[in-house]
C-alpha cells in the first residue's frame, strides 16, 4: 500500500470522525429541542401537576443521560482523533526517515558514478598514450 493511499485512507477516516462529531452535536441539538419541545407540550397541558413534575423529572433524567451519552461519545472520538493524528504523525516521520535515506542512498550512487566515470577517463587517457605509443613504435619497425 503507498504512501498516498494510506494517507488517502487516514485523511478519509479523519473526515468520517469529523462528521462523526459534527452529527454527534447535531444529535445535542435535536435532544435539546425535543427536550424543550417537551417542556412546552408539558406546560400547556392541564392533568394533575405531580404528574406532570414526575413526567417531567423522567425526562430531564432522560435528557441528562442523552447528554453524558453524547458527551462521552464526544470523548471517545476526540480520543479517537487525538490516536489518528499522532499515528499519522509517526507515520510521517518514518516514511521523512525513509526518503532521507533514499537520499542518501542516491547519493552515494552518485558518488561512485563518479569515482566510475574518473576511472573511465583515466583508462580513456591510458589508452590514448597505448595508442600514441604504438603509433610511434609502428613506423620505427617499418625502418
Amino acid at each position: 500500500m503507498s504512501v498516498e493511499s494510506r494517507l488517502e485512507k487516514l485523511e478519509e477516516q479523519h473526515r468520517q470522525l469529523d462528521a462523526n462529531q459534527h452529527g454527534l452535536a447535531k444529535v445535542c441539538a435535536d435532544t435539546k429541542n425535543i427536550a424543550l419541545t417537551n417542556q412546552h407540550d408539558i406546560a400547556g397541558l392541564k392533568i394533575e401537576v405531580s404528574s406532570v413534575r414526575s413526567d417531567l423529572a423522567a425526562l430531564i433524567q432522560a435528557t441528562m443521560a442523552g447528554f453524558k451519552r453524547s458527551d462521552e461519545q464526544h470523548r471517545e472520538t476526540q480520543a479517537r482523533i487525538d490516536r489518528l493524528e499522532l499515528e499519522t504523525r509517526t507515520r510521517f516521520e518514518q516514511v521523512d526517515n525513509r526518503f532521507e535515506e533514499m537520499d542518501n542512498r542516491f547519493e552515494q550512487m552518485d558518488n561512485r558514478f563518479e569515482q566510475m566515470d574518473n576511472r573511465f577517463e583515466q583508462m580513456d587517457k591510458r589508452f590514448d598514450q597505448l595508442e600514441l605509443l604504438f603509433r610511434q613504435m609502428i613506423p620505427q619497425a617499418r625502418n
